[in-house]
């Protein structure tokens, strides 16, 4: 069994990539470059995704423009009293604490004396 896992360990081992390729792809850092420098550039690659974000989300539309381009609806009131009805229906609908005890859904309370 010795010799099969050699085997397979070999195999695995003559298909592994060069560490260039796992820099290269961002997978491992570069160990050429100074870990204090390595830090620095992340954290300045960080500060500008945080400004972008900050920026985008400062100049995003407002609804109103939304709407105008056709983006959402001009009013979500129907959508939300069809939503509103349908679990209004629901409600009425289902069954009372008596029948899912009966069913065996809810426990039996004990009485309250």
């Amino acid at each position: 069994m010795a010799a099969t896992e050699n085997k397979n360990l070999d195999s695995l081992l003559s298909h592994r990539p060069e560490a260039q390729e796992l820099v290269d792809r961002g997978i491992m850092k570069n160990p050429k470059v100074a870990p204090a420098i390595q830090q620095h550039r992340e954290e300045l690659n960080k500060a500008k995704i945080q400004d972008s974000l900050r920026h985008k989300i400062d100049h995003r539309p407002t609804r109103e423009e939304l709407v105008d381009q056709k983006i959402l609806e001009p009013r979500m009131g129907a959508t939300f009293e069809k939503m509103q009805n349908s679990l209004e229906n629901k409600i009425t609908e289902r069954p009372d604490p008596e029948k899912l005890v009966e069913q065996g859904i809810l426990p039996d309370a004990p009485n309250k004396e």
